[in-house]
């Protein structure tokens, strides 16, 4: 399948039945029993046949305490809903912008269907312009990971902050030994371990003293950077995974995500100008966002004129508060159709940081541009 017929995929043509929903009056004990049966991390709420919300693990583990017989209406979160004859790739945009990991679909207001993240990357088998590229050229570098003797509270607290559902764990040599996602979070937070009697979720309290390595997987499901994007989704697909990790020699080096595939899948849209997501930041002022924005734009209109920028993503992590100050941590990734791009940059000002990690990307678009100059001329001497 070419690029220019992925822009023709409807979300009717790939979604699903769903499996289970919940209602706005069931209690969380309900809801969690269910999705631990079901394998689920995440459930539309309906009523009437119309979607409410969403309820899932990272909406239970949020809240500071939870008891079980809270009911789903005073925990669930907004959602958007996909109408069925929008295309695939506006309803990835969609997912992406929103942060969630599926969402309900749409028929004259009433629930007909699912679609999530995992759906539209059943797609790459068919995508001739992804499913060969290597898995280094797409995967996420210098991932974040936790160290096995370290407690769950430390892992839980990570994979929020980075809106992911696994976390790789690794020996002092970066060695990669298992994997703990939110379902083992699950199972120390709601569990006699994290409370006698069993009554509610923990979610953002300290729970249990339980190292990761008591509760990890130790089969981490792993790639090598030279194996295909194919390879990666086929396993993800397979054995019910968001995440595979990228080893060499045993050591990690990277991670394939779904988001990371997700902004891939975007990356083929017709140019309508930058996809941008931004993520981590804390902030309601939309000020805030309205200069991120305008910081993005004027750098990506600089690029432009280089290479063609098509997804740019940054996330934002603050931490060292000193009274009501924090420093702020970035990472950024850059999608252009010459390839990829990352950079980081901290700073006790938000805007300051954003400005030195898009001056990074800045200068090394201009430095592979001038090296695919020089080659080219080396190419046309010889």
């Amino acid at each position: 399948m070419k690029a220019t017929e992925i822009g023709r995929v409807l979300v009717k043509d790939i979604m699903r039945t769903p499996r289970m929903t919940v209602n706005r009056g069931e209690t969380v004990s309900d809801v969690i029993s269910r999705m631990r049966k079901g394998r689920v991390r995440e459930l539309p709420v309906v009523e009437d046949d119309r979607p409410l919300g969403l309820i899932s693990y990272y909406s239970l583990l949020s809240r500071r305490n939870l008891p079980l017989a809270a009911k789903v209406e005073h925990i669930m979160v907004p959602c958007p809903r996909l109408e069925e004859d929008a295309t695939m790739i506006s309803a990835a945009e969609e997912l992406m912008s929103t942060g969630v990991r599926g969402a309900p679909v749409v028929r004259n207001g009433k629930l007909v269907g699912f679609l999530s993240r995992t759906d539209i990357i059943r797609v790459i088998s068919d995508m001739n312009e992804l499913r060969r590229r290597p898995v280094e050229s797409i995967m996420s570098k210098t991932p974040v990971s936790v160290m096995k003797s370290e407690p769950v509270r430390k892992a839980q607290t990570l994979m929020m902050g980075l809106n992911e559902k696994a976390l790789p764990v690794v020996e002092e040599d970066g060695s990669l030994i298992g994997v703990i996602g939110m379902t083992e979070v699950m199972d120390v937070v709601w569990s006699p371990r994290a409370s006698k009697p069993p009554n509610e979720v923990r979610g953002d309290r300290e729970p249990a003293d339980v190292r990761v390595d008591s509760v990890m997987n130790r089969n981490p499901v792993r790639v090598s950077s030279d194996d295909t994007l194919d390879k990666a989704t086929s396993l993800m697909m397979s054995m019910n995974l968001s995440t595979v990790f990228v080893t060499d020699d045993g050591r990690l080096v990277g991670v394939v995500s779904q988001a990371d595939i997700m902004e891939q899948v975007i990356s083929l849209r017709p140019q309508e100008g930058v996809y941008v997501q931004i993520t981590g930041l804390d902030a309601e002022d939309p000020e805030v966002y309205e200069v991120m924005y305008d910081q993005i734009g004027k750098s990506m209109k600089r690029i432009d004129k280089i290479q063609s920028p098509k997804v740019f993503s940054v996330h934002v992590t603050a931490y060292h508060q000193h009274g009501l100050k924090n420093k702020y941590s970035l990472g950024a990734r850059l999608t252009t159709d010459k390839g990829m791009y990352y950079s980081k940059g901290s700073d006790w000002h938000l805007y300051r940081s954003l400005d030195s990690v898009l001056d990074l990307l800045e200068k090394s678009v201009r430095k592979n541009h001038e090296k695919q100059l020089a080659a080219r001329r080396r190419k046309q001497e010889s």
